[in-house]
């Protein structure tokens, strides 16, 4: 298995490398950003996918990787991590609709909340113990997804039509139109 992830502050890499750990493999993760990502998950069969869910949706430059490189993932068994700050709905489901599109076959999803790299959004400012707590949180469900992978049980967060219709509704309609106030420094 290999994972591959975006992740700009690191706490995506952090729960893809987790989960390879605890599954059992080195820590064999590599960026999309990494120019030869795309040659190393080429023969891979099994790939665990993370990504932040951003504004309730794909970031672009996942979307754009997964797009371009739409011929590799044809009968791909593909495990997704979506990490966020607060809540997702379908973060998972997103990128999995788009896989199922190329032929992948999604395995499970998981939501991870983790602590948000938005800082000037009230709802999303933690202490750091309060952030180190939501770290611990996160590794706690990913040992037990794992766990729950292994006995045949894969977590299957973010796919379905009730997180579809949660994404949809009570995130992605509240984003429509809205600027995006992205800040590059």
């Amino acid at each position: 298995m290999t994972g591959i992830y975006f992740s700009g502050t690191g706490n995506t890499k952090f729960c893809v490398d987790t989960f390879l750990k605890e599954y059992g493999y080195s820590t064999n993760s590599f960026s999309i950003e990494d120019n030869e990502t795309l040659g190393r998950i080429e023969n891979e069969n099994e790939i665990v996918i993370g990504y932040p869910v951003q504004y309730s949706n794909i970031p672009k430059i996942v979307k754009d990787y997964i797009i371009y490189n739409r011929h590799i993932w044809k009968g791909k068994s593909i495990f997704i991590i979506a990490t966020m700050g607060l809540f997702s709905g379908d973060g998972a489901g997103i990128l999995a609709r788009l896989l199922k599109n190329y032929g992948a076959i999604i395995v499970g999803g998981l939501h991870l909340k983790m602590p948000d790299s938005i800082c000037d959004e009230k709802a999303l400012k933690r202490s750091f113990e309060e952030n180190k707590k939501i770290v611990m949180k996160a590794e706690e469900k990913i040992c037990k997804s794992v766990c729950n992978i292994k006995n045949g049980k894969p977590p299957q967060e973010g796919l379905g039509i009730v997180y579809h219709f949660a994404g949809l509704f009570g995130q992605r309609l509240y984003f429509f139109g809205k600027p995006k106030n992205i800040r590059t420094n």
